[in-house]
């Protein structure tokens, strides 16, 4: 159907699942010792908490009952290597949740395993195999009669092979030597891998395709290959996998022989298929697992035969080797016209409206240890509490609520800094708030202005940054007849300000902002020259507006942050649009107030204010930059339209600033409060960046 056609299942990237696995190390009967890591002394968990998300779909999560529904009266057989076995491993476990097989068969050699789900009449079996057409001397163009002989009669066969050929081999066609694969003999010539295994498929696939003995619905499902990631050295040469995270799709080598030898297997399916008379279909893993190199057993493994070395081949049960058997389900269900994908629609998460959410928010003024008093909006006397009990609703998908584990797993190994002015540090305060509901971070840097801070989670190794600036660009208080502290700027809108500039190196998301330094009277500088005024009021001088000002600071910023050399290849940059002021009844310094308890609808927000205009040319200049990058990413958090609907969020007169008693701060927003949104739909943005779909 269209949405089967608008999804494809095997490209996509891993978000993080507190749900974890189906079952555990102790609910799966016949787990393997030598898969079960956390048995063999693996401490860490994390590797469990991750699901395989489709770009533009959702992936039924595996359902015992539902499976078994499906090959109800049917036999399947796994054909392939011991990877293949760790697959029908890991089947046996989901399928045990539902149901206790009966282990009927083991040849003496335990390579031909059958097991018998009475109540559903169903029939499962391992046929391993050194490879699919035999092995040392590999006769490319002959089939192994061992898994040959035990095709007739079933009705799906998942056919899977590749690393008995990363060894020295020698080929035959014909009956006649025709090369070698890691011989390194002379007049042999050194064919390789690749070759190797497409002939080996090439011949397999047309031998099924061909055979008369087989049932006439059987189907075929070719598993590509599943990668190993062994570091500093071969597996029987030191090589290991320790890893604790997933790669990134940024940290994943798509030149590889690995992702090379996938594509030949692809390939031989795509050929089969114009000449079928049986059905094939693809369980195309290898994109999926070469970014999971968390998930091998290591030097756990229980193997008494091999006890120093790695296993980097090989899945922990549970692990992600689990999510074949889901994309395994949804092929099953596709073929049976019962697969429900859940294709997703575009969804603009900045388009939306403010709904009643009675959940509250995430942490309250008491359970935050970092709660700054001046945002301690009940602290300092607010009685009413409305304004903690909305949440935002995009028109077109849902936002889902902040959870700190899955931020926190998403920014793993990472260094995110706000940068900009105190609106940007108000942000920064709603997340450290948001996730010390998960970890309790260390503060381990201030500066003597306390401008500059950094924070550090040590179970994550996230550092988390935020610099303070007034205007990104560089900004010289003006003298005013012999006065220096005037407030007055002269802004060179062309010139970086090098104090955030300089540690803009070494980050892998900055998020930027910044807006309500110039709305007050400043003087505009290009090349050197001034150009024009804000308020300024003076004959000659024209008053270029604030929207122009902001238009070109954030051009200059963004410019400066595509062009930068230093910076991490991978850097993600997402502009933060300007959050609106509230006043009332007067401005900042002119006894504004605002004390609303409930929030504006759409049609009392004016779309046409200076804000708005300041917004428009934020966003102006982001959708300019998309078009020239050059290695780096940007991302926006257009949160303008939904906060100019929250005028209850503010402290108003409930803060504490000392040095500006009986001034309302109708700016900054309370915690908790209408920005912990801001970071629900951070941390959406930040899943979509790393290919994680979040609405």
């Amino acid at each position: 159907n269209d949405d089967e056609k608008m999804c494809d299942l095997f490209e996509g990237g891993w978000i993080p699942d507190l749900n974890g696995s189906l079952y555990t190390n102790w609910s799966c009967p016949m787990i393997p010792d030598w898969k079960d890591c956390p048995k063999l002394g693996r401490k860490d968990s994390d590797y469990m908490n991750w699901r395989w998300k489709p770009n533009k779909c959702e992936l039924p999560r595996f359902d015992p009952k539902t499976f078994l529904s499906i090959v109800r009266g049917k036999k399947l057989a796994f054909i392939g290597d011991s990877v293949a076995r760790n697959q029908m491993e890991s089947l046996l476990c989901l399928l045990s949740q539902g149901e206790t097989p009966r282990d009927i068969y083991k040849d003496p050699e335990d390579r031909f395993r059958t097991f018998y789900f009475p109540s559903h009449d169903f029939t499962l079996m391992i046929i391993v195999n050194g490879s699919a057409t035999g092995a040392f001397d590999v006769h490319l163009d002959k089939i192994d009669s061992n898994w040959d002989e035990k095709l007739p009669g079933l009705d799906y066969a998942i056919i899977s092979d590749a690393h008995w050929f990363f060894r020295k081999h020698y080929l035959h066609e014909g009956g006649k030597l025709i090369g070698c694969i890691y011989c390194d003999e002379p007049n042999i010539p050194e064919l390789g891998v690749l070759f190797a295994i497409d002939k080996a498929f090439g011949t397999t696939l047309k031998h099924i395709n061909d055979c008369e003995g087989c049932n006439k619905g059987l189907l075929t499902l070719l598993r590509t290959f599943s990668p190993a990631h062994f570091e500093n050295g071969s597996w029987n040469g030191g090589g290991t996998c320790n890893r604790k995270c997933p790669y990134t799709k940024e940290q994943v080598n798509f030149a590889s022989m690995e992702w090379e030898l996938r594509g030949i297997q692809v390939k031989s399916l795509e050929n089969i298929e114009k000449k079928k008379r049986k059905r094939f279909e693809i369980l195309d893993i290898t994109r999926a697992m070469m970014m999971r190199p968390d998930g091998h057993p290591g030097l756990i493994r229980g193997n008494q035969y091999l006890k120093e070395y790695s296993d980097c081949v090989h899945w922990c049960l549970p692990g992600p080797i689990d999510i074949w058997n889901d994309l395994l389900m949804a092929v099953l269900q596709k073929k049976d016209g019962t697969l429900q994908i859940g294709v997703e629609k575009k969804c603009n998460l900045f388009k939306g409206r403010w709904i009643p959410d009675l959940n509250g928010s995430l942490y309250t003024n008491w359970s935050c240890p970092t709660m700054p008093s001046s945002k301690n909006c009940r602290k300092h006397g607010r009685k009413d509490v409305d304004y903690v009990n909305w949440r935002w609703k995009p028109n077109e998908c849902e936002l889902p609520r902040f959870n700190p584990k899955t931020f926190l797993s998403v920014v793993r190994g990472k260094k995110l800094a706000f940068i900009g002015d105190s609106v940007a540090r108000n942000q920064m305060e709603s997340l450290l708030c948001l996730l010390s509901q998960g970890e309790t971070p260390k503060d381990i840097y201030k500066d003597s202005e306390d401008r500059f801070r950094t924070f550090y989670f040590p179970s994550y190794n996230f550092t988390l940054m935020v610099y303070w600036v007034r205007f990104l660009v560089v900004a010289e208080e003006k003298g005013i007849n012999g006065t220096t502290k005037t407030d007055v700027f002269d802004i060179h809108l062309d010139k970086i300000d090098i104090n955030w500039a300089q540690r803009l190196r070494g980050l892998d998301y900055a998020v930027i902002s910044d807006a309500h330094w110039f709305f007050r009277k400043n003087y505009l500088y290009e090349g050197g020259r001034q150009i024009g005024c804000i308020y300024c009021n003076e004959p000659n001088v024209p008053d270029l507006g604030v929207p122009f000002a902001v238009g070109k600071a954030f051009a200059s910023v963004l410019e400066y942050i595509n062009d930068c050399k230093e910076c991490n290849k991978g850097l993600v940059t997402l502009l933060r649009t300007l959050s609106p002021a509230h006043f009332e009844h007067g401005s900042w310094n002119g006894g504004g107030t605002c004390n609303r308890t409930s929030l504006y609808t759409e049609e009392q927000v004016n779309l046409a204010s200076t804000e708005m205009e300041v917004r428009n040319n934020q966003v102006k200049e982001f959708e300019k930059i998309k078009t020239r990058t050059k290695g780096k990413r940007f991302e926006i958090l257009d949160i303008t339209r939904a906060m100019m609907m929250r005028p209850d969020g503010h402290p108003d007169l409930h803060w504490d600033n000392q040095y500006m008693k009986g001034y309302s701060d109708c700016v900054h927003w309370c915690l908790p409060g209408p920005i912990d949104v801001w970071n629900d739909l951070l941390m959406a943005v930040l899943q979509k960046e790393n290919g994680h779909s979040s609405s």
